[in-house]
């Protein structure tokens, strides 16, 4: 299922549908009678390059640390939140909305759909169509309405940040600056949170370009079309962005030439820039597929009625995965910015979080299923926002504390802040996120199709090896990371609750993963040599009452449900401890999993995601069937984003959903491959599976009944025989045992 569609235009932006060209991102309401489309610039944030590095932080580390050492955990809390903290990351922005207020329109047998495959939306009555698009290929979006009867209208623009609209020589401009400072939305006593106050906000320019066969007349801020069967609209945005190491320009009529430069650049043939437009998308798109046989096509809100009151979820659950593809693809292309908290899509001047970029899961899991669903192209953003994050990142490691290498924390931004913000120690505190960051690099990086950034990736897995080889401390005979935390949840320890540890089960899976891949792709031979000596020495994995031990040993916790399954890292989505070869950790693993599930009661569409991903790899498939139809009935608003309580939109849980449905369908440990290790029973009738991409492989494969009947790759792979039709047809494939 290909096609997003419903019978009403949008009411809010969270029932309005998205489009984006990597640059550019807008949400579109679809209405014949006020049409309202939403933009956002990649690069419109606010603030400006600071730095937040601190001397104080490394000069009362080592009292940190003894403090954790004797046993003192709140005292360490305390110490770390008064003196190893900094400020809070910027905000990206809203740029601002166009309106369309049309008379004259036929409304009849109305529908409005996104086309996932094509990357366009279509509005459809009696008598009227509209096409909008965002291209990645011309760098600009466009709008097309045309009706059977004469029809008016009435154009303007405006924005919640300051700023002003002209009208001039046909084109609508929306100019201003973006604050210097926006506060995170859950500051509530923050007194002046939006601040304009030293006018050193990039400055910004949306252009609308008018075109129409009926008389155009231009006012002051608004233009006027009438007796028209025909109206385009050409969009461009530029921000005054100059780099992340360098002040933006304030002055909006440079940026505003910059959006009439590009603007005069861009041939306006309608049918050209949209067959370029879907050459260019659909080729990204469909590269790699999947199929559960659900090919009717069907209402969206139907479809979710029916998934909500208990009906088979597979149509849903495949128009998901290819929504989540989509959304890579539009937010995420060569030379923008990576995809953030709400991907290239936001409407609020303090978004949830800033709609920042929060490395402690979520960055990572809107690329979990980039490389193998075939979209290695749309990782290029992640590797250069990486690269630059590792440039500040190794300031911060050397200044607070007193490391070599690259460290960041939980926090990034267009900036790439890489010291802690402020707040409590269980996410301020996290220096080893650049280690997740790179980590994940490295994995799609070994999946193939990214050879152009070998030396990039190299260098980034040396450095933040560099930093872990340097921050491990030797405790009674063991490396440990200390302060260490388990992302956002807190222990109970002398009857307090209490944020830092030594040794958590997250930070040393992540510490193992860098050791491993810097073993195999750094040239600093003796990183390599210290690393060696030191693998056999890390702090080893314990079992604990409920499953793998969260930290040094086993605490009660006072969240039994957490969100965060991070002293799972190791598992999934790192490779260290694997299902077939560490039978006595993944069983570990698995206490802990369960317990988690069982004890949660939030419809967090992110964590739903990683449960996905976690209930897959442990070829459980009633828990991967119960979370999914928990997570399409409860964490997805009407236009399909995905929810976190109470009512924001982050766009992880959509895109690790995709990570999720991957790993139902194909596993991997070391270099084997298991078709279907967690295929619900609803699922096993029929579906297929093109171009999966496994360690460089394309790999093909259908099944019926729940049995593979037909398997092909590109290269020779080897392949677990199981779940196999005796009569099963293969090309290049070796057979393996299950030891």
């Amino acid at each position: 299922m290909n096609i997003i569609k419903y019978s009403k235009p949008a009411k809010s932006w969270r029932e309005a549908l998205p489009l984006a060209n990597g640059k550019t991102g807008l949400m579109i309401y679809g209405s014949l009678k006020k049409e309202k489309i939403c933009f956002n610039d990649g690069t419109l944030w606010s603030g400006y390059p600071k730095d937040y590095n601190s001397s104080e932080s490394l000069e009362n580390l080592e009292k940190v640390r003894s403090l954790i050492f004797e046993g003192r955990n709140d005292e360490a809390d305390a110490l770390c939140e008064e003196k190893l903290t900094g400020f809070y990351s910027e905000t990206f922005l809203p740029l601002g909305e166009v309106t369309i207020d049309f008379k004259g329109l036929d409304k009849n047998k109305y529908s409005r759909s996104l086309n996932l495959s094509k990357g366009f939306h279509t509005v459809l009555s009696m008598g009227a169509k509209s096409v909008c698009f965002s291209s990645f290929p011309d760098k600009i979006s466009v709008y097309k309405i045309t009706s059977a009867k004469p029809f008016s209208a009435v154009i303007g623009a405006k924005s919640k940040l300051k700023s002003k609209t002209v009208s001039e020589n046909g084109s609508l401009f929306l100019l201003g600056n973006a604050p210097d400072y926006a506060a995170p939305n859950y500051l509530r006593t923050e007194l002046y949170p939006i601040r304009y106050n030293e006018k050193k906000g990039m400055a910004f320019c949306l252009q609308t370009l008018i075109k129409s066969n009926g008389k155009i007349t231009q006012n002051k801020a608004s233009f006027k079309i009438e007796n028209a069967s025909e109206l385009t609209l050409y969009f461009v945005t530029k921000t005054g962005f100059n780099g992340f190491d360098k002040m933006p320009e304030t002055n909006t009529n440079k940026v505003k030439q910059n959006c009439m430069a590009k603007m005069s650049t861009v041939d306006k043939d309608f049918e050209l820039l949209k067959s370029r437009h879907i050459k260019d998308f659909s080729a990204l798109f469909n590269k790699q597929s999947i199929s559960f046989d659900c090919d009717k096509e069907v209402d969206a809100s139907d479809l979710l009625k029916s998934v909500k009151a208990g009906g088979d979820e597979k149509a849903l659950c495949e128009l998901m995965y290819n929504y989540g593809k989509y959304m890579i693809i539009s937010g995420s292309r060569k030379g923008s910015q990576p995809l953030n908290l709400q991907g290239i899509w936001n409407d609020s001047i303090r978004p949830p979080w800033s709609s920042n970029y929060t490395v402690n899961i979520n960055t990572e899991m809107n690329y979990w299923g980039a490389s193998r669903s075939g979209l290695s192209p749309c990782i290029e953003p992640l590797i250069e926002m990486v690269y630059e994050v590792m440039q500040n990142g190794k300031k911060t490691a050397e200044i607070n504390y007193g490391c070599r290498g690259f460290a960041c924390n939980h926090n990034v931004d267009l900036w790439r802040k890489t010291p802690p913000v402020k707040g409590d120690a269980n996410y301020m505190f996290s220096p080893l996120c650049g280690t997740w960051l790179a980590n994940e690099i490295y994995t799609h990086f070994k999946n193939g199709e990214l050879d152009e950034y070998k030396e990039k990736v190299r260098e980034i897995v040396t450095e933040s090896a560099l930093f872990l080889n340097d921050f491990l401390v030797l405790h009674e005979g063991e490396y440990v990371i200390c302060p260490s935390v388990s992302p956002e949840n807190v222990f109970t320890s002398n009857n307090k609750n209490c944020k830092l540890d030594f040794a958590s089960a997250y930070d040393m899976g992540l510490v193992r993963q860098c050791f491993e891949n810097a073993l195999e792709i750094s040239d600093d031979e003796n990183l390599k040599s210290d690393i060696n000596k030191k693998l056999p020495l890390l702090f080893s994995f314990k079992e604990g009452k409920n499953g793998i031990c969260e930290w040094h040993k086993d605490y009660d916790t006072a969240e039994n449900g957490h969100r965060h399954f991070s002293p799972l890292y190791a598992f999934y989505p790192g490779n260290i401890i694997g299902y077939y070869e560490d039978k006595e950790y993944s069983q570990w693993v698995k206490k802990l999993f369960h317990f988690r599930i069982e004890n949660s009661t939030q419809y967090i569409g992110w964590s739903a995601a990683w449960a996905i991903c976690l209930a897959s790899r442990l070829r459980e498939k009633e828990n991967v069937s119960k979370i999914i139809k928990s997570m399409l009935s409860h964490s997805v608003f009407k236009n399909l984003f995905c929810v976190h309580p109470p009512f924001y939109f982050q766009i992880d849980g959509n895109l690790g959903f995709v990570a999720g449905i991957n790993e139902m369908l194909l596993s991997e440990e070391n270099g084997v491959i298991e078709l279907l290790p967690a295929l619900p029973d609803n699922y096993l009738k029929s579906g297929k599976v093109e171009n999966m991409v496994v360690k460089g492989a394309k790999i093909s494969f259908e099944w019926e009944n729940g049995l593979v009947t037909k398997i092909e790759s590109d290269k020779k792979v080897s392949v677990y025989n199981l779940h196999l039709d005796k009569n099963v047809q293969c090309k290049n494939i070796e057979f393996t045992e299950v030891k």
